[in-house]
């Protein structure tokens, strides 16, 4: 699979946290909440610029499925510190092997099940970061994701 190498800044951001089965309604329903609060604070040139993050926290291995934590993040230079629906903070940034995938549960699922030999195969040298998904808004019917792989 082929992979493109991003840098990303240290950035302000906001985000929105899901406890709970990572493939649950709930993480659906939190993503068209973001989606609304981001249209509702007329934040779409962010949008298309950097998309919206997904960042699971937990390793579903060792956590209990119903204390997995996946955040929703948006990077925002605007100042949401007193907004009640959203937390805000920093991004770390870092370098990302950035991987696109066609956003189907199929597509997704064989990503996942690849990642070890894509990693050895490439010869990447993750360091200890989430794996994040990016997902921009898409023109047309192909909905894409990108998995950015954090690396050294």
């Amino acid at each position: 699979m082929i992979y493109k190498i991003e840098m990303l800044p240290k950035m302000k951001m906001v985000y929105m946290r899901n406890i709970g089965p990572y493939g649950s309604e709930e993480k659906v329903e939190m993503m068209k909440t973001f989606k609304k609060w981001i249209n509702q604070h007329l934040l779409n040139d962010e949008l298309k610029q950097y998309g919206i993050y997904g960042v699971p926290q937990d390793d579903p291995a060792r956590t209990s499925p119903e204390n997995c934590r996946y955040d929703l993040m948006f990077i925002t230079d605007k100042d949401f510190s007193k907004d009640q629906m959203v937390q805000t903070g920093y991004f770390e940034g870092g370098k990302y092997a950035v991987f696109t995938v066609a956003h189907t549960t199929e597509k997704v699922n064989l990503f996942w099940s690849q990642l070890p030999q894509m990693i050895q195969n490439n010869q990447l040298n993750i360091r200890q970061a989430s794996i994040l998904e990016r997902y921009k808004e898409e023109v047309g019917e192909d909905k894409v994701c990108e998995f950015l792989l954090p690396i050294f």
